[in-house]
């Protein structure tokens, strides 16, 4: 329990002090020269900000930006409620491995689903082909409602296993209200959309940052009139010193933290933490199981169809201008392990480096809160999720200038700096892992084994480890799966094309038509691995806590 007024440990002012340090180095002071070049004025004498505004093409591509991250988070919240609300009509929570497959959208990048598209409704192949002359379903000829739909369709798993998350602890309460004569629509008003209104204001949050930042997918579908889009071009027209693109990267910025900081608000109150009480598996009748799996077995049959067109390309021998390939085989798979394996070696430099440093900076962090008063653990907690709010295209051109200005950096952008940049965006995600993990140390085993006179050595190696070993692989795992997703930094920070990652590696792949098939091959593996992964994990959760297997009801307390 916390204590008011107890002295801290000398251990939590160390955390502290990190934590500042990791951030004003590789956050503040980059972001803070960012903002001085973005506000300075350029070699004609005038402000970079009144040129950006006077040019109708940077007035339109914000604009187009907000459109389409806005469009995207409302379409996905519209595609997962009415799901949602099924299942909790029908008091049934899916397994935790079915909930935690929800989440796959944060560990799969979206141009996957863009390109699996196109292979299935372009021209060349599939259903357009078919439909040639009748309709045109390719989407890269749909603009910009093209880029809604698709980061729609690619989140809303993600909204969809969020809501289920934030309403399943009163679903089996709303039952019986329902049966002893209370209608369902008032139910809903005061029970469903309170409870599913954090989750649902999370997920579209995460959605808004993300489309607004993403590059490869409107990269993909030949949209360049974008913010993020733009200052990539910028940069490699230009140089890293570019002030347009230190400009364009400041708006994305304040746009971003804007959008958080609105969406803030809506999250404070999740009711539901991951250790406890959970509907029993006969909350729900037989009918009404059959029909929840029936519903969410067409979720996943959807999503399933729509990620065929990559699927059926991988094993595709030859296929152009027909409905289906003409033959069929292995060879992508032979080839893209065969000449993209150094892809997977430079995921693991560049990922692996990542998630050892938010496992370390994300365990201090936990051992704060921990112990820290409630008002500075809420201060904090907002301090490390607020760092959603800050792109990946704007931290890798903060990054580029600072090398760019001849600043005294004992490390160029040929690998640390990447990593730096997808640690601090994998950081929120890793933090609740780490606390998950400080949740199962026996405190009574630690004062039992000080009070026997172990050495601190003994009691790290014989207690601490093994009950903090699984949280600290999930945190681990988490923040290497966001990291290996993350092309904004990636497209701008990697040195060549040798050495990138395996996520940035399938995109150029599948840019070409010769390479689209050692792409798609290279996607299906990633996509099997992030599901393997998934499922292990929430089978070895259900197997340590059986509690933990769905949220708890807190009465609308925070976690």
């Amino acid at each position: 329990m916390k204590a008011a007024g107890r002295r801290e440990p000398p251990l939590v002012h160390l955390a502290v002090a990190l934590l500042f340090l990791f951030l004003l180095l590789f956050l503040a002071l980059p972001v803070g020269r960012l903002v001085l070049s973005a506000l300075g004025d350029n070699a004609s004498g005038h402000s970079t900000f009144a040129l950006l505004l006077a040019n109708p093409l940077y007035l339109d591509s914000l604009i187009g930006s907000l459109a389409a991250s806005a469009g995207a988070a409302l379409l996905a919240a519209m595609l997962a409620l009415p799901p949602a609300w099924t299942l909790w009509r029908l008091q049934w929570q899916p397994p935790l491995a079915v909930q935690l497959l929800g989440f796959m959208p944060l560990f799969v990048p979206p141009f996957m689903l863009s390109l699996s598209l196109q292979s299935l409704l372009g021209r060349g192949g599939g259903l357009g082909f078919w439909l040639a002359g009748r309709i045109d379903l390719d989407p890269s000829q749909w603009g910009l409602a093209g880029l809604i739909v698709i980061e729609a369709i690619h989140y809303a798993p993600l909204l969809l296993s969020l809501v289920v998350l934030s309403t399943a602890p009163l679903a089996r309460d709303a039952g019986i209200a329902a049966h002893l004569g209370d209608g369902w629509a008032r139910l809903t008003r005061r029970v469903f959309l309170p409870l599913g209104m954090p989750g649902l204001a999370f997920g579209m949050a995460i959605t808004f940052l993300k489309t607004l930042d993403d590059l490869a997918t409107p990269l993909s579908l030949g949209l360049t009139n974008l913010i993020a889009p733009l200052a990539y071009f910028r940069v490699g027209t230009h140089g890293a010193g570019d002030l347009v693109a230190a400009a364009l990267a400041l708006v994305l910025i304040a746009v971003s933290m804007l959008a958080w900081t609105l969406g803030a608000g809506r999250m404070r109150q999740i009711p539901m933490t991951w250790n406890g009480t959970h509907l029993r598996p006969d909350a729900a009748r037989p009918g009404q199981q059959h029909l929840a799996a029936t519903l969410l077995a067409a979720v996943a049959g959807f999503t399933a169809l729509c990620y065929s067109g990559m699927v059926v390309t991988a094993f595709a021998g030859v296929w152009s201008h027909t409905l289906w390939p003409e033959s069929w085989g292995l060879q992508h798979f032979a080839a893209a392990l065969a000449t993209e394996s150094a892809s997977f070696i430079n995921t693991l430099r560049y990922c692996g480096t990542a998630a050892l440093i938010d496992v370390v900076i994300g365990l201090a962090i936990a051992y704060v809160l921990r112990r820290a008063p409630a008002r500075r653990e809420l201060r904090l907690t907002q301090g490390v999720a607020g760092l959603l709010g800050v792109p990946g295209v704007a931290l890798a051109i903060t990054y580029l200038q600072c090398v760019d200005s001849g600043i005294a950096i004992p490390f160029d952008a040929t690998g640390v700096l990447l990593a730096l940049a997808f640690a601090l965006r994998g950081l929120p995600f890793a933090l609740p892992a780490c606390s998950y993990a400080l949740r199962g140390l026996p405190d009574a085993h630690l004062d039992a084994a000080r009070l026997s006179g172990a050495s601190t050595f003994l009691i790290a190696w014989r207690i601490v480890l093994p009950a903090l070993a699984f949280g600290l692989v999930v945190a681990f795992l988490i923040s290497f799966g966001i990291a290996a997703v993350d092309l904004s930094s990636a497209m701008l920070l990697i040195p060549s094309e040798t050495e990138a990652p395996a996520a940035y590696t399938i995109y150029l792949n599948m840019q070409t038509s010769t390479g689209r098939g050692t792409g798609s091959a290279l996607a299906v593996l990633a996509i099997a691995a992030v599901a393997i992964v998934l499922t292990a994990t929430a089978a070895l959760i259900a197997r340590r806590d059986p509690g933990a297997a769905a949220p708890r009801s807190e009465h609308g307390a925070p976690p």
